[in-house]
């Protein structure tokens, strides 16, 4: 899998010669941008890894008039930003940008958001105390010392498991010393190592040995999470999971291989970031799916309270016989290739090179399925057309923003669009490039205060 992408489009840019003129074509790919939304206004932005001292957008609201302005730079978060005030959840703003590297100026392709609410309003939230929702925002602690945010992770097991079976593992990059950590539970960040795997207290299966990153439910309620970069949030259920550690780096779970010690047990992640600019991260679906996840996030003014992941409605066997009646017969056999453990994603059976779907794509484009699936190979750098050929709108672009439109008919990643079926707001990342036009569970504040993980069953 890719690593985050945070609504990151890596785009085709258009030269031009000066504030809102036509333009020749030109490639680059030197910007990111995205739109958040905090009660009824939205907030679009822009962030330039080059010479830029200027950005203007244009934007339309449900294709209304449209709006040429200069955007403001936003110190804090080292962005341009352009606030659109009055927005309704279901509008659909259209967006482009012209910005400056230099003395040249670019045109963007055109972008859409559609709005959704700054509070929590899930189409099927969940009821009694073990809801992710059953939590005031105002009842979360506010992070103490180096904390920029306080955690916890909630059992929403409905009694399958108790507080002290449900493990939680951070691992993650400290900004301030560049090394492969784990965060422990009273809020710090350690150092991995080669020789941690055999510490006091380390881990053993089938007689090797493995470092103990984790701790359970039951230990403790709200955790500080200070800056950490390209985090992973590791949820094992009913036993811990079976991590290598090194000096520079870490050895995952690796599903593809028979031999790991983690095949026969229940695990899930949340990718994730802390940074200068706030936490950004998503729950996945990219390479499979353990167990229902529900990820929200609170923000210190009050004003931003969201969730993604599955409706809390969803149960783990519901999910797993939803999944082989409604999905084609050609992703059935995902969800009984690692069962009772896991549904997989496409890449890692049928659709892999030698499967029986190896060719599943063929004919609808000039790439393979594989380089369909992983987004890598020749669309590596290719979101919108990796997107896209998954969700079956290729051959025509003006339905590349246009949900409506996505996985009408075959050949698609029908995997990615279950998760979408039963995900709230029909948020998910089931494939490496589904945060293109805004479809991934993924979620991003400035000033974030809590951050609530349930596991759901």
């Amino acid at each position: 899998m890719k690593k985050m992408v945070y609504f990151l489009l890596l785009s085709v840019l258009v030269l031009t010669s000066n504030l809102f003129s036509p333009a020749s074509s030109v490639s680059a790919a030197d910007y990111t941008q995205g739109a958040t939304t905090s009660g009824t206004t939205a907030t679009i932005w822009f962030s330039s890894s080059v010479n830029t001292s200027w950005v203007d957008i244009h934007y339309s609201v449900n294709s209304g008039n449209l709006q040429n302005l200069r955007m403001t730079y936003d110190s804090g978060s080292k962005r341009y930003i352009q606030n659109v005030s009055n927005v309704a959840t279901g509008q659909m703003i259209k967006y482009s940008f012209t910005y400056n590297n230099g003395t040249s100026a670019y045109d963007t392709p055109s972008f859409s958001y559609t709005v959704t609410s700054g509070s929590t309003t899930p189409t099927n939230p969940g009821t009694g105390s073990d809801s992710i929702y059953s939590i005031p925002a105002a009842s979360i602690p506010t992070a103490t010392g180096n904390g920029v945010l306080s955690f916890k992770v909630l059992n929403g097991t409905k009694g399958a498991y108790a507080n002290n079976q449900i493990y939680w593992g951070i691992l993650g990059i400290n900004p301030a010393t560049k090394q492969w950590s784990y965060l422990d539970n009273s809020g710090q960040l350690k150092p991995i190592s080669t020789a941690l795997n055999n510490a006091t207290g380390h881990l053993t299966k089938n007689g090797v040995n493995y470092a103990n990153i984790y701790s359970t439910l039951d230990q403790i309620n709200w955790v500080n999470m200070p800056k950490i970069d390209s985090g992973r949030m590791f949820i094992c259920v009913g036993s811990p999971c079976y991590i290598k550690t090194y000096d520079d780096g870490f050895a995952g779970p690796d599903i593809n291989n028979p031999a790991d010690p983690n095949r026969n047990i229940y695990f899930d992640f949340v990718e994730f970031t802390v940074d200068g600019t706030g936490y950004h991260g998503n729950t996945t679906r990219v390479d499979g799916f353990g167990f229902p996840l529900q990820h929200r996030l609170v923000n210190r003014a009050g004003n931003y309270d969201q969730t993604v992941g599955e409706l809390e409605s969803e149960t783990r066997s519901g999910l797993f016989s939803k999944y082989r009646s409604e999905v084609p017969s050609a992703f059935q056999s995902l969800a009984d290739v690692q069962a009772p453990y896991r549904i997989v994603a496409p890449i890692h059976e049928a659709f892999g090179v030698n499967g029986t779907q190896a060719n599943y794509f063929a004919g609808y484009s000039n790439y393979s399925t594989q380089e369909i699936l992983l987004c890598n190979g020749r669309l590596a750098e290719d979101s919108g057309t990796c997107s896209a050929i998954n969700r079956h709108v290729y051959d025509n672009q003006a339905n590349w923003s246009n949900p409506a439109q996505y996985y009408k008919a075959a050949p698609a990643n029908y995997y990615a669009k279950f998760w979408h079926d039963h995900s709230i707001n029909r948020l998910a990342y089931g494939f490496a490039y589904d945060d293109y036009n805004q479809q991934a569970s993924y979620l991003e504040v400035g000033d974030p205060k809590g951050l609530i993980i349930r596991v759901g069953w």
